[in-house]
């Protein structure tokens, strides 16, 4: 029988917590810690992954189930791949919604266990149909790379991925939004004897902005991360002002970017976001501060904010350091619609109590979402705790293959199968709260997903699988509702959601599923072949924010997806097209099950202009015809109706 550990969240000393989150302080304490070796080099590896350090823990054991909200909304199969590590903490981006309601979405995949031909995945949804999906593992290019994202520029999309063989980028572009056939593009931002890798990038017209960090590796003839003032493997900053065939700026520090701040740069600690032009980007991990730096003129000029202040940062060796909280390098970062900023990162705290060794340890059995605005520019917990305790029993309770790490053998640690715990599956050095993902809608609602582990549901391997919550606000960060699981999908693991910065009556999401805890590529055992290679999918959701901000997809478990989908509720409500029209427009919808179909037109006063009934719908897509008889020209809203269910959108009359 394996035995329980209770892991709590920690109270946090330096950041306040959210009115909304006052639970969360009430628990103090979790003993688990990994050490984390200050080495001379970096202890990034060239195969895209950081190194892991070893935790011993004992296992625990499930308790009885309970009863979860109801998803009614779809999960459509979009893409798979064999290559399953997305992320090394910051998911990027990798999903864009675009003017005309249309969505497009990238990721990291492979048609081959070897992995030899990955590159990126790519589908599109064209308002009726995803495009892609009868060949979802085909890469858009004929190079091996990763980790790209996606943008649109001059009507053609964009994506940018790194090759991690020799260091750079590679831009490819295809001909129209949609299309599948792409250009692809030669290196770009490659540097001699270096290789920068781990790009996030993003675009406002012809103005592209890049930030990356450094591949190492000690294998003979292979270079090794620099160190530019001081810093190893840094985060560096590269511009383009012509679409991203020419760059003035290319890897250059950003200011106050030192050895007074930082130690080391990381794969995958920062995060990046455009609004016209302005620019923020954001980057922190283990015993640092967390850093944003903003400008508002397209990256000429850039003013740095200290987002959370860990008191001891820079790390040293050997110094004495209490335990206290930072960020675990999985961030994000979102410019609202007045052009501030919004942080968010997954927290950990570290300890250094053994100062005859250098090093320091690092605690990732922790559960916390960080968060701090330009509004009121003070740091605080928005989620954690108790907040995913299921089972009611004031503690949280999850296997410790949850946050382990193969040990310096490449295997799990022999602590864990004598708690018939065969299995690790933590992220890079990431806590169990981590790679927060941010929204925005039109009403300034503001949406983060993050990754977290589910009590209950475990996998073959005696560790907790993964579901993707989601936390929001109504009041520009000022506070903030309760987790809400958006996957619940029980028997599988979601990890890596990525949602589009710009909501439209519906947050979208992509995310990777498979039936294990972890991934092949950081968590698979060599000898036991625990997580061997498998296809994972790539899953996408159109999530309803009327469901989302009245708190209705629930916090519970147990049911399985398929039995979800029971409401007659409205799947998708496109935006009308053509818009503006003066005479017929169309929109698609899905239906989850028949349905009355209703549709109300108001003006901008609310009144009641004309209602359309198209009677009894079954299940699947419809196009319903709008006219404009008897309308004059202006703005309209359009209701389309299941009775019990509604979605609202705007549309103009010329």
């Amino acid at each position: 029988m394996k035995r329980k550990l209770l892991i709590s969240a920690l109270v946090v000393p330096f950041l306040a917590f959210s009115q909304s989150n006052k639970d969360a302080a009430k628990i103090n304490k979790t003993t688990t810690y990994s050490k984390v070796a200050v080495e001379s080099e970096s202890s990034i590896a060239s195969t895209d992954k950081p190194a892991d350090s070893t935790v011993k823990t004992p296992a625990v054991q499930p308790n009885s189930d309970k009863k979860r909200g109801v998803i009614s909304y779809d999960f459509v199969k979009i893409g798979s791949t064999y290559y399953d590590l997305q992320t090394n903490a910051s998911i990027g981006r990798r999903m864009m919604l675009l003017p005309d309601g249309t969505i497009s979405a990238v990721w990291t995949t492979s048609n081959d266990a070897a992995y030899s031909n990955r590159g990126t995945g790519y589908n599109h949804y064209d308002g009726t149909n995803w495009l892609s999906v009868a060949n979802p593992t085909v890469r858009i290019e004929n190079l091996r790379l990763g980790w790209p994202s996606i943008g649109l520029n001059n009507g053609k999309e964009w994506v940018m991925a790194h090759d991690a063989a020799i260091g750079g980028f590679v831009k490819s572009s295809n001909q129209s939004i949609g299309s599948t056939s792409w250009t692809v593009g030669s290196s770009i931002l490659s540097q001699n004897q270096r290789r920068p890798i781990w790009g996030r990038v993003v675009n406002s017209g012809n103005y592209f902005h890049c930030v990356a960090s450094y591949s190492d590796s000690s294998q003979a003839g292979d270079p090794r991360a620099p160190r530019i003032n001081g810093v190893l493997a840094p985060m560096t900053y590269s511009r383009s002002k012509d679409g991203g065939q020419t760059w003035d700026k290319e890897h250059i520090l950003l200011p106050g970017y030192d050895t007074s701040k930082v130690n080391d740069g990381g794969g995958d600690n920062y995060a990046i976001d455009i609004r016209d032009s302005i620019v923020a980007i954001v980057t922190g991990g283990l015993a640092e501060n967390v850093l944003m730096w903003k400008s508002t003129d397209n990256g000429d000029n850039f003013t740095m904010y200290i987002v959370d202040t860990f008191p001891f940062a820079p790390y040293k060796s050997n110094k004495l350091i209490p335990r206290t909280n930072c960020s675990d390098g999985s961030l994000d970062v979102l410019i609202d619609k007045k052009g501030n900023a919004h942080v968010f990162w997954g927290v950990t705290s570290v300890l250094e109590d053994d100062t005859a060794t250098a090093g320091y340890n690092f605690f990732p059995a922790t559960s916390q979402l960080g968060y701090w605005n330009e509004y009121r520019k003070t740091s605080e917990v928005i989620a954690g705790g108790l907040q995913f305790d299921r089972d009611g029993t004031d503690s949280l309770e999850f296997s410790p293959g949850c946050w382990n790490a193969l040990d310096a053998n490449g295997q799990v640690p022999a602590a864990l199968k004598n708690t018939n715990v065969f299995s690790v599956a933590r992220l890079g050095n990431t806590s169990l709260l981590h790679a927060p993902s941010a929204s925005l809608d039109d009403n300034g609602n503001i949406f983060v997903s993050f990754s977290m582990p589910l009590e209950q549901d475990f996998d073959d391997n005696n560790v907790n699988r993964r579901d993707i919550y989601m936390v929001h606000s109504i009041d520009t960060g000022k506070t903030w509702s309760a987790p809400q699981d958006v996957t619940q999908w029980q028997g599988s693991e979601e990890e890596f959601a990525c949602l589009s910065k710009q909501s439209n009556g519906f947050v979208h999401m992509i995310f990777q599923r498979d039936d294990n805890a972890g991934t092949n590529l950081q968590n698979n055992s060599t000898a036991d072949n625990n997580h061997p290679t498998g296809v994972n999918d790539i899953m996408y959701a159109a999530i309803p924010v009327s469901k989302i901000l009245n708190n209705e997809i629930g916090l519970l478990q147990s049911v399985s997806v398929n039995d979800l989908n029971a409401a007659k509720e409205v799947f998708v409500v496109s935006q009308n097209y053509p818009n503006p029209f003066n005479s017929n427009t169309e929109v698609m919808i899905w239906l989850n099950a028949n349905s009355n179909i209703t549709v109300e037109i108001t003006d901008i006063n609310g009144k009641v202009v004309s209602t359309q009934s198209f009677g009894e719908m079954n299940a699947g897509n419809h196009i319903l015809n709008l006219d404009s008889n008897g309308l004059s020209a202006g703005i309209y809203f359009y209701t389309v109706s299941t009775g019990a269910y509604s979605v609202t959108r705007k549309m103009s009359i010329n």
